[in-house]
């Protein structure tokens, strides 16, 4: 079998290019605020990074939950095979997504109600600390819809249409920007909350996000035939069961990730703000990159969700064969390119020569990085395409911690292996615990594959 299939790289472009624009244009969402906040002052700028590395977390594990909504959709559209005879089911799981996004927004807004002792346990300046919450406080307001918009968009790519988060996340970009201006400076009558405005903006960004995604959903002509407004669908226990089992191994793999990083960095500060800077180099060029293998691993998860449906083994083979190629061949260039131009891209952030020479020596450790990456987060795409997400759980909680923080703290702040090699040390433990997990889902995956039943689509 061929390494890779032309008709398959144009389906799964297809799928990712407006998913990368829907991701870059997320990150803006984010720069806007940081922008904005800045201009406020270095308070306020300080307590927009410091909530928001509180919600990020929060925001990243409700979405891993409602990601199961996509393959299950994307298994029934696949074995209706261009037929309507699973609409009512499609329409029923998003449902019972909605279910699960309304239980969700229970029980964050209880855990907020307490937010503020891991804040007072960061002995934060008196202004910082009030900002801090305040944006919290504000924020929380935006949850429900936030979720809503998840298990709504998880319908969307599930029936593989992925345009449509693209388009309301432009229009929530269009709308942050003056509601930042509004809330963070008080113009027009509204209160000046500085930092904390970020957070009652982003919150009203999110309605208006649910309600932009509605109103696409009633006038679509893709989309409107689904009929999701016609009536309400109760809740279905096996169904919800079904779906939390699904998602909750997603959503403790993003858990484990994210607050992977967030450690790193609380790890790293003692050392020093030139560790601190060299290390958020290297760690931001990298979070603008991986959105390129993550966006090709959404389009995965929707194209093997498909053919999983359709029953083709042969055609699913040949497609997750050429999601592998074309996340190595993304992976080889990105580190060729971080090796050969690493120079060029820290002077982008900075032009401290200390700054400088630690940043490179990261982005050398960071150039191997890239090519395990890009095989681990699209091998996590296909598991869960193919419905099997109990991989995701425990390769990335061995992977991450018990191999890559453990080992990355011993190397960065201890002489027990070799002398303390400071942040270059973490990064190094981070690359061999995504190279663990890259050869441990290539190896489960291999497994998978031999006990594939299609008899029935799943």
């Amino acid at each position: 079998m061929k390494a890779f299939d032309f008709t398959e790289v144009r389906h799964i472009l297809k799928l990712a290019i407006p998913l990368l624009l829907t991701q870059i244009t997320a990150s803006l969402m984010f720069f806007t605020d940081t922008v904005m906040a800045s201009k406020a002052g270095h308070v306020d700028m300080a307590s927009v990074s410091i909530a928001t590395g509180l919600w990020s977390p929060v925001i990243f594990s409700a979405q891993g939950l409602l990601i199961a909504v996509t393959p299950v959709i994307a298994h029934l559209f696949g074995s209706s095979k261009g037929s309507n005879s699973n609409q009512a089911q499609m329409v029923s799981t998003l449902f019972q997504g909605a279910y699960i996004a309304a239980a969700i927004t229970i029980v964050i807004v209880f855990i907020f109600q307490f937010v503020h002792i891991p804040l007072d346990n960061l002995n934060l300046e008196p202004e910082l600390h009030e900002k801090s919450l305040g944006y919290l406080h504000y924020v929380v307001w935006g949850i429900l819809p936030t979720c809503l918009f998840f298990a709504l968009r998880a319908f969307c790519e599930g029936i593989s249409v992925t345009k449509p988060a693209l388009i309301v996340s432009v229009i929530a970009l269009l709308a942050n920007i003056p509601l930042n201006y509004i809330f963070v400076f008080g113009k027009f009558g509204a209160p000046e909350l500085g930092g904390a405005g970020c957070g009652l903006a982003t919150a009203i960004v999110q309605w208006i996000s649910l309600i932009s995604l509605l109103i696409y959903f009633s006038i679509s002509r893709k989309l409107k035939h689904y009929q999701i407004f016609k009536h309400v669908e109760k809740p279905n226990i096996e169904s919800i069961k079904m779906l939390s089992k699904l998602g909750t191994p997603i959503a403790l793999s993003l858990l484990f990730e994210s607050s992977l990083f967030a450690f790193m960095a609380l790890f790293i500060a003692p050392l020093g703000s030139i560790a601190v800077a060299g290390h958020q180099v290297a760690f931001s060029y990298s979070a603008v990159v991986f959105m390129f293998p993550l966006s090709l691993a959404m389009a995965a998860t929707i194209r093997i969700g498909y053919l999983k449906g359709v029953g083709d083994l042969t055609k699913l083979k040949r497609s997750i064969k050429t999601c592998f190629f074309m996340a190595c061949s993304f992976g080889t260039l990105v580190m060729i390119t971080t090796l050969l131009f690493r120079e060029q891209i820290i002077l982008i952030y900075t032009s401290n020569p200390e700054v400088v020479a630690l940043a490179a020596s990261i982005l050398i450790i960071t150039a191997i990085y890239q090519l395990p990456d890009a095989i681990q987060v699209m091998a996590a795409g296909i598991f869960k395409g193919l419905k099997i997400t109990k991989p995701l759980f425990y390769i990335t909680f061995i992977s991450y911690w018990p191999i890559g923080f453990t080992l990355g703290y011993l190397l960065g702040r201890t002489d027990y292996i070799v002398p303390a090699m400071g942040p270059q040390g973490f990064w190094v433990g981070t690359v061999i615990g995504l190279t663990t997990a890259s050869v441990l889902f290539l190896i489960w995956l291999k497994i998978t594959m031999k006990k594939l039943d299609f008899t029935v689509a799943a």
